[in-house]
């Protein structure tokens, strides 16, 4: 290492003449034009086994014809060396850093590749091998297990074949399934929704990551259960969502949100205890407008159709989708093929949704994984343990904070409520029954804004409101508010217990424990478990592991601008406009 940090510095190169383990010995390519610079080292046992130069021929002499922005003795190993601390802080620092790191020391450009293989090598030394890995998952999973009773894992291996010979000493890893006792528990205690997503994995070897999500009364993202396949295909999804009926929860009722994936859809339908009435499967909103879009390529009315898909009431819903209907018939048939329950939240008339319209917390959890994911399998795995545990302390310290404030809903839901009520002081209330069940509740109109000066019906005791956001995010919204200030009642008494601190409490309130060192985890007589190695990534620049579509694109992002006349679409060196000045001015 000290060698070659040297040549770099100095731009020259060198040749090995010995190398072994106490003896280090090397020249420059040119000694046989009369270059001094040469070096020999010797493992001292005197100094500790410290390595001492014992021979220096002196500077080169020579000078070094082959100008290049790389360095041949800049490989992946010495890049690794440099780089340890920053992978042992952060895995998923970026390839295109490390370059900059790499040249900003040394003056160098090394390659994507290169770099990319070097970051490897770090994470392999950090975090362990990526192929013994796979060996100790089982293992590590087991001792998980033992540590915190109830959590359950699945793994599904192959019979190993080397040669077109079984190999009985060693199995073919193929996918596995892992949940934790503390998360199933805390799924009794949180909104009734469960959003899956797949994300693929950044290491040495490729892959797919599943991920159940749910969301606290306080809008916190809860990772329930977690698989680690080859791919999102219908067997994957099958047996990820069979696994999750299994072991994390047999409620009934709960509202699954994904993407239309047709291997989701396919499992969904075929797999046991995903249909209605035990669940109720719904589309992302997103993924609607992004199949649209990549379909008929209308931005506008892709923002016209996530707006349809959020708007609550169901009369202002029906004229909004009535009037996209009509811009063409293949757009009306397209939209007619989804059931309107699939991706409207104005057909959510029981408020299954709790108003999450989108796959948002699977991809939120996906992106704080992401350094995860580019880790080795059972450092993946403890990932997550830790993850979760700290989750449930921080978020469980709040909830006792909170309800020793004497707070008894959480601060989300009060923020919402409190913006609820400041609407709700312009509107004017009819009463229509001695039990205080039915309103008539009038929006003031106002000549600034335009808005307002709309009539909504409010039926207290079944918690709707004609406006649809009562019933759809399952707490008042300003009319409900208005018609419980009209007669004196608490609206907080219609607030869903999801939003209780005493519910969050009790999500949070599950017990973990320590797993101790890997030294504890008792060894097995069992065949070795080995990775897939068709599924080694190969060689060349590694793909992007993000398939990126409108959906990634920022909709306030500005259009290119041309710097002469400012408008979209062109810059200056095809200006019409400057093109025109050039020749007037001639």
């Amino acid at each position: 290492m000290a060698v070659k940090h040297y040549s770099m510095n100095a731009h020259q190169t060198f040749v090995v003449v010995e190398s072994g383990q106490r003896v280090f010995s090397v020249k420059c390519p040119n000694s046989n034009e009369g270059c001094p610079w040469k070096l020999r080292a010797i493992m001292s046992s005197k100094l500790n086994n410290k390595w001492v130069i014992k021979k220096w021929g002196g500077t080169h002499t020579c000078i070094n014809p082959m100008l290049s922005q790389d360095h041949n003795k800049l490989d992946s190993e010495f890049i690794c060396c440099c780089i340890l601390g920053m992978v042992r802080e952060d895995a998923s620092i970026s390839i295109s850093l490390i370059q900059e790191r790499i040249s900003g020391q040394f003056n160098y450009k090394v390659s994507y590749r290169k770099a990319w293989k070097a970051k490897q090598k770090a994470i392999e030394r950090v975090y362990g091998d990526w192929s013994d890995s796979y060996d100790l998952l089982p293992r590590w999973l087991d001792r998980m297990v033992e540590c915190c009773p109830g959590s359950v894992y699945k793994l599904e291996t192959t019979e190993y074949v080397s040669n077109n010979i079984v190999d009985p000493n060693f199995r073919q890893f193929r996918r596995v399934f892992w949940t934790f006792k503390p998360a199933c528990d805390a799924f009794n205690y949180t909104k009734p929704i469960i959003q899956i997503d797949g994300t693929f994995l950044y290491g040495k070897y490729r892959g797919t990551l599943l991920i159940a999500t749910t969301q606290d009364g306080n809008a916190r993202v809860l990772p329930l259960a977690f698989a680690i396949v080859e791919g999102e295909t219908l067997s994957d999804w099958s047996w990820f969502l069979s696994n999750i009926r299994r072991y994390v929860t047999r409620k009934q009722g709960i509202c699954l949100i994904s993407d239309r994936h047709q291997s989701i859809k396919s499992a969904v339908a075929n797999a046991q205890g995903w249909q209605p009435p035990q669940a109720y499967h719904v589309y992302c909103i997103r993924h609607i407008a992004s199949n649209f879009n990549h379909r008929f390529k209308n931005t506008k009315l892709k923002e016209e159709l996530i707006n349809i898909g959020y708007t609550t009431n169901k009369h202002r819903f029906e004229r909004r989708l009535e009037r996209f209907r009509e811009v063409s018939p293949e757009i009306c048939r397209w939209i007619d093929g989804i059931s309107l329950e699939k991706w409207a939240i104005a057909h959510d008339e029981e408020g299954r949704r709790y108003g999450h319209m989108t796959t948002n917390l699977s991809e939120a959890v996906n992106k704080v994984l992401k350094g995860a994911r580019n880790l080795p399998i059972t450092a993946l795995v403890k990932c997550t343990y830790a993850r979760l545990v700290e989750y449930f302390i921080q978020r469980l310290g709040q909830a006792n904070a909170d309800l020793a404030l004497g707070k008894r809903y959480c601060q989300k839901l009060m923020d919402a409520m409190e913006t609820n009520q400041q609407e709700a002081t312009s509107h004017f209330v009819r009463r229509y029954d001695y039990e205080s069940t039915r309103f008539e509740v009038e929006e003031i109109f106002n000549a600034v804004t335009q808005r307002g000066g709309k009539v909504f019906n409010v039926f207290l005791n079944e918690r709707k409101c004609e406006c649809g956001a009562f019933q759809a995010y399952r707490y008042p919204c300003s009319h409900a508010i208005a018609a419980c200030a009209h007669v004196r009642i608490d609206p907080l008494t219609f607030v869903d217990a999801a939003y209780t601190n005493e519910y969050i409490k009790a999500a949070y309130s599950g017990q973990w424990f320590p797993l101790g060192s890997e030294e504890n985890i008792q060894p097995t007589n069992g065949p070795r478990i080995v990775p897939d190695e068709t599924m080694i990534r190969t060689k060349g620049r590694p793909k992007s592991t993000r398939i990126r579509n409108e959906m990634d694109w920022t909709e306030s992002q500005r259009r290119q601008r041309c710097g002469h006349c400012r408008r979209e679409g062109h810059n200056r060196t095809n200006c019409p406009v400057l093109a025109e000045d050039v020749f007037n001015n001639a």
